[in-house]
């Protein structure tokens, strides 16, 4: 395969990667913010539901599919655009990724087991309303730790990718930067989370910066995307 052809597939997954930073970050934000995921208080439960709005909480497991399906599409196409530069060290973030794919996935099957378990009408008949919101709350308090401690091997996926990038120039040198503190933060944040154990919750606004990073780093990518520079400034470490 000639240089050309090599750097417009590269050129292409890039803009692929960068797609699926949007479409991620953005189902995630929207998963956060806009939808209202949360079971409902004892007290506070109607008569036929154990959430606070049931088309939110399925709305919150399509926006988490979504955002899986990115990771997918963004890891695989990082490895193709990196992996010229260095194979092993992109080999090692891509399989970190599928581990943060994997801890997240099941975090997801937690909450579709979660809605199964509302929706099925003879546990009223073996449960009252009450212990079945109890199986239910036990069962969610799993999905957070899920979620979280699978930020540890996206983190340290993040940052050798963006390593990767500083040491390339394919995108400005400050997007690396930024990209490999944002990482550095998913990998922190967990940890002290499970070394102090009333951490405040006011600590996870250490993460916002790297939610903007991922949703600029991605219209990057998708609008500019790499920059190739000259043979001689970059040597390929295979």
């Amino acid at each position: 395969m000639s240089t050309e052809s090599e750097r417009n597939i590269q050129n292409l997954y890039a803009r692929i990667a960068g797609f699926s930073y949007i479409a991620f970050t953005v189902a995630g934000l929207v998963n956060n913010f806009l939808l209202n995921t949360k079971l409902s208080d004892i007290g506070a439960m109607q008569a036929n539901s154990l959430f606070e709005n049931e088309m939110h909480f399925r709305l919150g497991i399509a926006a988490e599919i979504i955002m899986f399906l990115g990771v997918i599409m963004a890891s695989v196409s990082f490895y193709v655009v990196l992996k010229s530069v260095n194979k092993q060290l992109a080999q090692t973030a891509l399989c970190l990724r599928l581990v943060e794919i994997i801890i997240g996935g099941i975090a997801v099957v937690i909450s579709m087991a979660i809605l199964a378990l509302s929706s099925k009408a003879y546990l009223l008949e073996m449960f009252d309303l009450e212990q079945l919101h109890t199986i239910v709350v036990v069962a969610s308090s799993f999905r957070v730790p899920a979620y979280e401690y699978s930020w540890i091997s996206m983190g340290v996926a993040g940052v050798i990718t963006f390593y990767l990038f500083f040491k390339t120039r394919y995108i400005p040198k400050a997007w690396s930067v930024w990209g490999i503190i944002t990482y550095s933060s998913l990998i922190l944040y967990p940890l002290a989370k499970l070394l102090i154990p009333d951490l405040p919750r006011e600590a996870m606004f250490v993460l916002f910066p790297g939610a903007l990073f991922e949703l600029g780093v991605g219209i990057w990518l998708l609008t500019m995307g790499i920059n190739f520079p000259n043979d001689s400034d970059n040597t390929p470490n295979k």
